[in-house]
């Protein structure tokens, strides 16, 4: 895959800090000179043909820093040897500024849209890489566009040390700081100041590599000019040209990253999506499958109460005609030998109708028993079938869930929680 980009001609980074205290320095810099600077006042801004106001990219405005920077200083105190406390002198640095510029003029970017887009990248990797070393304290950083080349301008309010000391914001300052106090006892101390000369130093250059790692590579831009380090004019044409072939990888990159990015997501959608729609089928099929074996084991018990009423009923007829049957047979045989009897007219007159009436009674009970059987027959084979019903819906559960992990597969286990398989514990007899 290709990705094709528009890079304008590049050069080297450019940031550079300082330190400000509320007492002007021999040059008459001081806080407010350097803030009067920023916010483009007239006595403050002669060196700029058309001064516009500064665009607040991040933090407070540079009033408010002015503002909130005094707050701080005649607040802030500072410990004596003796232990005493006292407020801090006037010429103690308060305030860390830095400026980044970005080596491309304004003309050049407005014709190009590839190159404002760059831009906006450098700002970006700018601002975040501030954040990352100076966090909370970093307070406000602005945007100049008045000038041939874009720059920011970042102010660092050391407002989480009471005592106000921005050079413990400078890593150059402090690397030496560090070397002066923990040698203090050497004799030689050209020597102990040469040493704190070079750990500024290499504190300044890891500052500076920091910088080019998280911002200038990706940006394109190199790390030294060609002056500071006496090239040529074709080998620096062959260092821009490197470190734009860099930022057209970090581009392509990037693009490519996006695009995978993209299609996985496009793809794990579609996967969740899948995996849903199975849960959902999986989840109504075992919610019908449930639904059904209740019911058949409602019924079952329906027909369990029922047979046992119907064999209590059919027990309690049969043995109410039992005397019926006995007495059934005794009259029969009273009836038969009365037929050749002298008597047999005169008994058949008056035994005739409670015969009949006994013969009739012993005939419904029969009838009652036999339709108690059939019943009570038909409640064992009701009873079979909810049995049979309530063995298939376990086959039916059973066979859901081997079809939803089937259907599943590995990736789907990773989106919805496992849950403990259950299986059918008997065939159709198996309750």
């Amino acid at each position: 895959m290709t990705f094709l980009a528009t890079i304008s001609p590049m050069g080297y980074q450019f940031i550079h800090l300082e330190t400000y205290s509320r007492k002007a320095d021999s040059e008459g810099r001081s806080v407010e000179w350097i803030l009067a600077e920023a916010r483009r006042d007239p006595d403050a801004s002669l060196h700029v043909e058309f001064p516009q106001a500064p665009e607040v990219v991040l933090g407070i405005s540079l009033d408010q820093l002015a503002t909130r920077h005094s707050e701080l200083a005649e607040g802030a105190t500072t410990t004596l040897k003796s232990g005493k406390t006292r407020k801090i002198r006037k010429d103690q640095k308060s305030l860390l500024t830095i400026v980044a510029s970005y080596p491309v003029p304004f003309k050049e970017l407005t014709k190009d849209p590839e190159g404002l887009k760059s831009l906006k990248n450098w700002e970006r990797r700018t601002v975040e890489w501030l954040q990352s070393l100076y966090g909370d304290d970093l307070v406000s950083v602005v945007r100049h566009t008045d000038e041939r080349y874009p720059h920011l301008h970042a102010y660092i309010l050391p407002q989480s040390d009471p005592e106000l000391r921005a050079l413990r914001m400078h890593p150059g300052h402090e690397a030496k700081r560090i070397v002066m106090e923990s040698d203090s006892a050497t004799d030689n101390k050209k020597e102990l100041n040469r040493r704190g000369d070079r750990a500024y130093r290499e504190a300044m250059r890891s500052w500076q590599d920091s910088y080019h790692h998280a911002v200038g590579i990706p940006s394109g831009l190199t790390r030294l000019g060609p002056k500071r380090r006496r090239l040529s004019r074709e080998a620096w044409h062959a260092e821009k040209q490197a470190a734009k072939a860099v930022k057209t990888a970090e581009v392509q990159a990037a693009k490519y990253v996006e695009a995978v990015k993209t299609r996985s997501s496009a793809y794990a959608d579609r996967v969740r999506a899948e995996a849903s729609a199975i849960r959902s089928s999986a989840k109504l099929h075992a919610e019908e499958a449930k639904a059904a074996q209740t019911r058949a084991t409602r019924l079952e018990r329906r027909a369990q109460r029922v047979l046992e009423r119907a064999r209590a009923e059919a027990t309690r007829i049969l043995e109410a005609a039992a005397p019926y049957r006995k007495l059934g047979s005794l009259f029969r045989s009273i009836w038969d030998g009365l037929n050749s009897s002298t008597l047999k007219n005169r008994i058949r007159s008056e035994l005739s109708t409670h015969i009949e009436h006994m013969s009739r009674k012993t005939s419904e009970e029969r009838k009652a028993r036999r339709h108690a059987e059939r019943r009570a027959e038909g409640l064992e084979k009701e009873i079979q079938n909810s049995r049979v019903i309530q063995a298939a819906s376990s086959r039916e559960i059973f066979r859901l869930k081997r079809r939803l992990e089937a259907e599943l597969g590995s990736k789907a286990k990773e989106l919805t929680p496992n849950s403990p398989r259950t299986e059918p514990s008997g065939g159709v007899h198996g309750y």
